[in-house]
Formats: C-alpha cells, sequence, structure tokens
C-alpha cells in the first residue's frame, strides 16, 4: 500500500514506522525542516520538506499513485486543505485528525473518515479514571455508546450469578468476559465469578449504573 502523510509530529512519525514495519511504501510531508530531519533519522520514510498545501507538493509524492491520504496537523483548515486536494487528485481513502468538533461537518461533507484529536482523547480517559477509577479502559462508539472494561471484585455480590440475574440496566450488554487467562463471548445463561474482567457496551447515560453495579461503589 502507498500511503501518504501529512505531519511529522509524533503521530505522523509513529503512524510511518508501524505502516514500515508491515511493509508498505510511506512518504511523510511536513514543512517543518527540523521535524522532517528528525524522521528521516529514526525511519526508511520517503521525507519531503515542503508545504503540503501547495499543489506541486502532492505532485512530489506522487499522490496520484497513493491508496491513502492522512492528515495529522494540528491545523484543521491545513487538513482539510490537503484533503480537498488529494480528493480532486483522486486518492480514494482520505483520512484525518479532527482537532476542534465545529470542523467535524467539512470534513465529513468531503467523506473523510476522521479521527478525533489525540489530546481530546487522552483528556477524557483521564477524566473517566477520575469519576471511575475501577474502569481498566473504554472508548466511545459514536456519540452515544461506550464500550468499556472492569474487574468484578473478589467480594463481589454478583459472583456466581448468570448475566441474566445480574440485572443490568436497559440499553446495556455484557459482550466479552476475561477468565484465566481465557476469552469468552457471553450468552445471558453465562455465569460471572470474582476476579473477571467484564467488557460492557452501554449508552453513556447508563454508564454510571453499570459501574456502580457492577463494582459494587
Amino acid at each position: 500500500m502507498y500511503i501518504v502523510i501529512v505531519g511529522a509530529g509524533g503521530i505522523g512519525q509513529r503512524l510511518a514506522e508501524i505502516a514500515l514495519k508491515e511493509k508498505h511504501n510511506v512518504i511523510i510531508i511536513d514543512k517543518n525542516q527540523e521535524k522532517c530531519e528528525a524522521v528521516a533519522r529514526k525511519t526508511d520514510a520517503i521525507v519531503i520538506n515542503a508545504d503540503a498545501t501547495k499543489e506541486e507538493t502532492l505532485e512530489e509524492s506522487e499522490i496520484k499513485k497513493a491508496d491513502v491520504l492522512v492528515t495529522t496537523t494540528g491545523d484543521d483548515a491545513v487538513n482539510l486543505m490537503v484533503i480537498s486536494l488529494a480528493k480532486n487528485k483522486g486518492v480514494k481513502t482520505l483520512i484525518s485528525i479532527v482537532n476542534n468538533e465545529e470542523s467535524k461537518p467539512m470534513f465529513m461533507e468531503k467523506g473523510v473518515k476522521i479521527v478525533k484529536n489525540p489530546d481530546i482523547v487522552m483528556a477524557e480517559h483521564i477524566y473517566k479514571s477520575i469519576t471511575h477509577p475501577s474502569v481498566e479502559d473504554y472508548m466511545n462508539v459514536g456519540e452515544h455508546v461506550e464500550i468499556f472494561r472492569v474487574p468484578l471484585p473478589e467480594n463481589s455480590k454478583l459472583s456466581g450469578k448468570t448475566i441474566k440475574s445480574i440485572g443490568l440496566p436497559h440499553k446495556s450488554l455484557i459482550v466479552a468476559i476475561e477468565r484465566d487467562h481465557k476469552f469468552i463471548i457471553p450468552t445471558e445463561d453465562v455465569e460471572v465469578y470474582a476476579g473477571d474482567k467484564l467488557t460492557v457496551l452501554a449508552h453513556k447515560d447508563q454508564v454510571d449504573k453499570v459501574v456502580k453495579l457492577l463494582t459494587g461503589g
């Protein structure tokens, strides 16, 4: 796969490293010379030190051959401009970090796969750790649903009960159980036990109730 990455910051560099490890062809574009030199030292990617919002820069990257273009800069205007140029050149798969919520509609109009700014994602993770310290991991699934993993406490009153008898709130579902290094896709008749790690899918307005039920908090 031929991948063009715009932005030689931490995200762009790490993405390039992963893609190169998987044997893809990678080109990175950034107008910051220092960042370009750093990436060139650390990876085998082809690095272009130029302004990606200029058509000639994309032509230099042979953008018409690209399978995917990814924009990773912190400036939505720059990302959108590059996406527009790439789309006009026929690149079918367009992916971009979107830094501001109000910018999303403009990217969506162009058929871009949107990735939330990692700083926002990290802040959300930290906030979840503050409000639900027992939750080990979580992610948003669209705007209204979350998926998260929570361990069943050793003294849990739910230990030995079936999922059906737990009485999960409406719009919530246990979708996986990790037990003794085994991964179980449960039915409602499967029993849960203390120490199990439960992966739960729940509507956002039910998360607090689900966590409280499962942790006894």
